[in-house]
């Protein structure tokens, strides 16, 4: 009994207590469970204060910036409004569903619900001798056997509402969702380590091990991946007299110069026989604090040569920089920090025949096996079988969302659905037919008094707004964040 108690209080003072009291210095689209897990654990509205919570997949977290819902110079100072996301990858209705009390104990004022039809899990649509259905048994079985968010984020919630039927499906699942819902050393230990991993990449790596960049962006853009143009120009912060950091030359002998801007000369020339990582070291005797520099290199690189997964149609690259590039430190709880890159900004120059192409060959033509990119097929087929059918089909992810929005508005907490918005390429798919109009009903139909609907189906009419079906970029995001302030300052009377 003694050693049961000890393990169950190491267990929560180790895999709970420490990871998430330890410093995150995780960028945007890393370890998404970790990261939403140490969110939402971090809000909190006081008092008087007018929270808003914005609930919702990676269709929110792609669609809206929190800080532009209730901007600055529209409030008065001493009037205190916020909003912040409670969000993260692939959650369902279900998901926000088993959140709901979590989220009713942040005492928001509003919940922002930002969803596409996508997010309803469509990928289980099938048809069995011309009758349309969701699989309903598939789709539990893989709730309980391989989706991360009932295993890890709410086993307890889960197990306590469908425990027979998990128990119908095998004894050796009720087992692992009862260990699952009192060890947090087995709950977490997917992500454990990962918090404690981006620090010592940090300090010990030299940033040269990472998924997306932090560091400060140069002048004409940076993607994702930390690569620049061949030339560029960067206001680098300055550590005493140096600026020392690294980057990545793909190519063997390649060279890069390094000019201070508004002078001729080189302040760093040199040509590097090797490919991989190197070291810069510039020192400035006039110790400034920042310092504008422009670089240049005479090898350019193909994406297709780095990763031809990443772009549908080529683009050029210069040097990969480190993660932190010209920033003295690493900054810290910016998981939810969306930045501007050119993976974004390349669609808005090109053509619509040239975003036809570059969108076809990225999503639907690579033949990797890669998760995401299967959903979006998978997902378009179910579009197709959708737009074919006479009639609206309902199934447990529309009542589970039903639910939720009466348990919400009974505790005096505004509900906002927005209807995202979607690609015209995909949605045009299938808007027409009956089932879409049927959905559309659906929600409406949800709307009472602390109920609003919005379809922002059709906000963002050029295709090139968006990355996918349903994601947008940087800028279409500012654009639908706008609309979307106006739409939930009017339903909140503010």
């Amino acid at each position: 009994m003694v050693f049961s108690i000890g393990s169950l209080v190491v267990d929560r003072v180790l895999f709970y207590g420490i990871v998430f009291n330890f410093p995150n210095e995780m960028e945007w689209d890393t370890s998404p469970w970790y990261n939403f897990l140490s969110k939402r654990r971090n809000i909190e509205f006081q008092g008087s204060e007018k929270g808003t919570l914005i609930v919702g997949s990676s269709v929110a977290l792609y669609s809206v910036f929190p800080e532009g819902i209730f901007p600055a110079d529209s409030f008065a100072k001493t009037e205190q409004v916020r909003a912040e996301f409670y969000a993260h990858p692939s959650m369902s209705p279900s998901d926000f569903y088993f959140y709901k009390e979590d989220i009713a104990s942040k005492n928001p004022t509003a919940v922002v619900y930002v969803f596409n039809p996508a997010d309803f899990q469509l990928e289980y649509i099938n048809k069995k001798e011309n009758i349309l259905y969701f699989d309903e048994a598939k789709y539990f079985q893989d709730s309980v056997e391989a989706r991360h968010q009932n295993r890890l984020l709410y086993p307890q919630s889960f197990l306590k509402e469908r425990w027979r039927e998990i128990g119908t499906l095998s004894k050796s699942n009720l087992q692992d969702f009862l260990i699952r819902s009192f060890l947090f050393s087995v709950r977490l230990r997917s992500f454990f380590y990962d918090p404690f991993v981006a620090w010592y990449m940090h300090r010990f790596r030299l940033g040269r091990s990472y998924h997306y960049y932090t560091g400060i962006v140069p002048e004409n853009g940076i993607y994702l991946r930390g690569w620049a143009k061949p030339e560029f120009e960067i206001e680098c912060e300055i550590n005493g007299a140096f600026l020392r950091d690294s980057f990545f030359l793909h190519r063997p002998d390649a060279k890069l110069a390094v000019f201070r801007v508004g002078r001729s000369e080189p302040i760093w020339e040199r040509r590097y026989e090797k490919s991989g990582w190197h070291k810069l070291d510039i020192e400035f005797s006039d110790r400034p604090k920042t310092v504008r520099l422009r670089f240049e290199t005479d090898t350019p690189v193909s994406s297709e040569e780095v990763d031809a997964r990443i772009f549908g149609r080529e683009e050029i690259y210069g040097i990969r920089l480190s993660q932190n590039f010209c920033r003295r430190d690493f900054r810290r709880e910016i998981s939810y920090r969306r930045t501007e890159s050119l993976d974004d900004s390349r669609l808005a120059g090109m053509s619509p025949r040239e975003y036809d192409e570059d969108y076809d060959l990225r999503l639907y033509k690579n033949q990797e096996e890669e998760g995401a990119l299967n959903r979006l097929k998978t997902i378009r087929k179910s579009k197709e079988l959708l737009s074919s059918s006479d009639s609206y089909l309902e199934w447990s992810e529309m009542k589970y969302l039903r639910k939720t929005v009466s348990f919400l508005k009974e505790r005096g907490i505004k509900v906002i659905l927005i209807n995202s918005p979607e690609n015209p390429l995909e949605r045009n798919s299938y808007e027409s037919g009956a089932w879409y109009k049927g959905y559309l009903q659906f929600l409406d139909s949800l709307k009472s008094d602390g109920v609003y609907f919005h379809d922002a189906s059709a906000l963002i009419s050029d295709k090139r707004g968006f990355l996918d079906p349903h994601h947008l970029t940087y800028r279409a995001a500012r654009e639908a964040t706008r609309h979307y302030s106006e739409w939930i300052r009017d339903d909140l009377s503010l």
